[in-house]
C-alpha cells in the first residue's frame, strides 16, 4: 500500500476504530471521554413520556444495496411538546430468507456517523452476520445526518484549532489554549440550538436506541458496540435488561472511572503502543531503512524540534486548504492516528522520514493522517465529529473547574507518559468551560436482569486498555470476556478468531469458553 493508499486506509477505518477523543490539543482528539453512570440508571435517566412513542419507517433505497430512513424522536422525552430531532437510519438488509432481527451496531466517538460506518465498512462484518441479521445503524442525536446537528466551527477554523500546542507552558500558551477553547464553546452557542446542546448526552441516546428498537418491530434488541458505543451499551443494559437478546462490547470503556484514572491509562496506553511501534520498525527491515539510526531516537529527534517550536509545511489542493503548518499539535495527532491499528505503523515510519527532511512538504503524511482522523471529508469540510464529541463529553461527565488542575494534571501525566499524557490532561479543559451541567457522575456499570453479555478486550488497546474490559466484564452482572491478544483498537475487524465467537453469540447465543484468547489476524 503506497502512503496515499495509507490515508484511504484510515479514511475507511474510521468507523471501525471508533475513535473515543476529546477535543483540543490534537492528541486529545483521542483521548477518551470520561464517561459516568450515576448509581442509579433508572432515576437519572430522562423521564419517558406515559404514552409510548412510534413512528412509522419509511424505508428508501440508498447507497446501492442500503436503505435509509429518518426517524424523529422527541428532543426532550420528559417534555414531547418541545419538538423533535430526526435521527439518520440505516439499514443494509440480511442475505438471508429468515433473519433473526435486526442488529443495531454503533461504531464509537462520541460523535462518529453510523450512516456512514456502515455504508464504508459493511464488507467487514461476516457473510454469517450479514445473513442471519439486518444491519442498522444511526447517527445519534447531534451527529451527521441527524438534525439538527451540533455545529462549531467552519473547514478553516477546525484547522487551527488542531494546530494548537497540545503541551501549552508558558503563560502565553496557556492563554492561547484557553482562549481558543472559549472561541470553540462560542461557535457552539451561536451555531447549534440551546435544546439541541442541552440534549445530546448519552442518557438521552440510550432512550432514542430503545425507541428505534420499537420503531423497527424489535422485540429484543440486538447490538454490538465498538469503542463510546460500549457506553451506549452499558448504559442501555443498565436502563433496559430485559429489553436485550444479545450485546456485545468491543473496545470497553470502564464508567467507574473519574477524569485523572481514565486519562492517565489512555495515556499509558498510547505510550506502550508507541514503544511497540518502535521496538516493530527496529527488527523490520523496510521500517529500519527508513529510520536507521533507530525508530526512539528519530521519533525523538523530530518531536524534541516540534516541541521546541518547529513546524514543517504540508502541500495540500486549495480544497483542502493549500499550504499548512505543521505543528506540534497536527504531527502528534497524525502519530495517534496510526496507533489505532498495527497495519499503519509502516507508514508512521514513512511520516517519521518525512519529517525529519528539510525540503517543503515535509509534514505532509503526518498532516494527511491527523486531518483524516479530524473528519477531514473529500469535499473540503470536516464532519462534525469533534464537534459531537465535545457536546456530549461535556455533558456524560463532570470535569474539574480550575484552569490550576489542568496545569498540574499535565505535569503529573507527562512524568509518567511523556509523549502523550500533557495533551491527554489539556483534552479534558474544555469541559471546564461548557456552559450545561453534566448529567451524571463515575461509578460501576451494574445491569441485574441482563441475559449474558459478551465484553471484547484487546491486551494493547491504547485507545481502551484491556484492564477496561477485565473491569466492566466483572462489573456486570451477567457478561463473559473473551480476550485478543494484539496491538491496535477494539477486536473485531483485527481476528477472525474474535469474529467467529461474536458471530457465533449473536446468532445462537452461545458463548465462547471461559478465558478464551483469539489470536489478531
Amino acid at each position: 500500500m503506497t502512503a496515499s493508499g495509507a490515508v484511504f486506509y484510515l479514511q475507511q477505518m474510521a468507523g471501525q476504530m471508533s475513535r473515543a477523543f476529546k477535543f483540543l490539543a490534537p492528541a486529545l482528539l483521542v483521548a477518551t471521554a470520561v464517561v459516568s453512570v450515576s448509581a442509579s440508571a433508572s432515576s437519572a435517566a430522562p423521564h419517558r413520556a406515559v404514552t409510548a412513542h412510534t413512528a412509522t419507517v419509511h424505508w428508501a433505497p440508498c447507497d446501492k444495496q442500503f436503505r435509509c430512513a429518518t426517524i424523529p424522536v422527541p428532543i426532550e422525552y420528559a417534555n414531547p411538546s418541545l419538538g423533535s430531532i430526526k435521527l439518520a437510519v440505516v439499514m443494509l438488509p440480511s442475505t438471508g430468507l429468515h433473519p433473526i432481527g435486526d442488529l443495531f451496531t454503533n461504531p464509537g466517538g462520541p460523535g462518529a456517523s453510523g450512516v456512514q460506518f456502515l455504508e464504508q465498512n459493511s464488507t467487514g462484518f461476516s457473510a454469517r452476520l450479514r445473513a442471519n441479521f439486518n444491519l442498522v445503524s444511526w447517527d445519534p442525536r447531534g451527529v451527521g445526518a441527524s438534525t439538527p446537528a451540533v455545529n462549531c466551527v467552519n473547514a478553516a477554523q477546525m484547522r487551527r484549532f488542531t494546530q494548537i500546542t497540545p503541551d501549552p507552558t508558558t503563560p502565553k500558551e496557556v492563554h492561547d489554549v484557553v482562549a481558543a477553547t472559549q472561541q470553540f464553546i462560542a461557535g457552539c452557542e451561536n451555531k447549534t440550538p440551546h435544546l439541541v446542546l442541552a440534549n445530546v448526552g448519552t442518557r438521552t441516546t440510550i432512550e432514542d436506541l430503545d425507541t428505534l428498537r420499537a420503531d423497527l418491530g424489535q422485540q429484543k434488541l440486538n447490538y454490538l458496540g465498538f469503542s463510546y458505543g460500549t457506553y451506549i451499551g452499558e448504559l442501555y443494559a443498565q436502563r433496559y435488561p430485559t429489553h436485550i437478546r444479545t450485546m456485545v462490547l468491543d473496545g470497553t470503556i470502564d464508567p467507574s472511572l473519574g477524569l485523572t484514572g481514565s486519562d492517565k491509562e489512555q495515556a499509558l496506553g498510547f505510550e506502550g503502543d508507541l514503544r511497540a511501534f518502535f521496538s516493530w520498525c527496529n527488527s523490520n527491515s523496510a521500517c529500519h531503512k527508513e529510520l536507521p539510526s533507530g525508530a526512539k531516537n528519530e521519533y525523538d529527534e523530530l518531536f524534541s524540534k516540534f516541541a521546541a517550536g518547529r513546524v514543517d509545511t504540508a502541500t495540500f489542493k486549495s480544497l483542502y486548504g493549500g499550504t499548512q503548518p505543521v505543528t506540534f499539535g497536527v504531527a502528534e495527532l497524525g502519530v495517534i492516528s496510526t496507533l489505532y491499528a498495527k497495519s499503519q505503523w509502516p507508514y508512521l515510519g514513512q511520516a517519521i522520514a518525512q519529517g525529519l527532511t528539510d525540503v517543503e512538504g515535509n509534514g505532509n503524511l503526518l498532516a494527511e493522517f491527523a486531518y483524516q482522523y479530524a473528519g477531514l471529508q473529500s469535499n473540503g469540510t470536516f464532519t462534525n465529529e469533534q464537534e459531537a464529541n465535545v457536546a456530549v463529553n461535556c455533558l456524560d461527565s463532570p470535569s474539574p473547574r480550575s484552569l490550576s488542575f489542568y496545569e498540574t494534571f499535565a505535569k503529573q501525566l507527562s512524568a509518567v507518559a511523556p509523549n502523550f499524557g500533557a495533551s491527554e490532561a489539556w483534552g479534558s479543559l474544555i469541559c471546564a468551560y461548557w456552559p450545561y451541567p453534566a448529567q451524571g457522575s463515575p461509578a460501576p456499570i451494574h445491569a441485574p436482569g441482563t441475559p449474558k453479555l459478551l465484553v471484547v478486550g484487546s491486551t494493547n488497546d491504547p485507545a481502551t486498555p484491556y484492564v477496561w474490559a477485565k473491569t466492566v466484564a466483572a462489573q456486570l452482572d451477567n457478561a463473559e470476556l473473551l480476550t485478543r491478544s494484539g496491538s491496535g483498537h477494539t477486536g473485531y475487524f483485527f481476528s477472525a478468531c474474535i469474529r467467529n465467537w461474536v458471530d457465533g453469540y449473536l446468532s445462537t447465543l452461545a458463548l465462547p469458553p471461559q478465558h478464551t484468547v483469539c489470536p489478531s489476524n
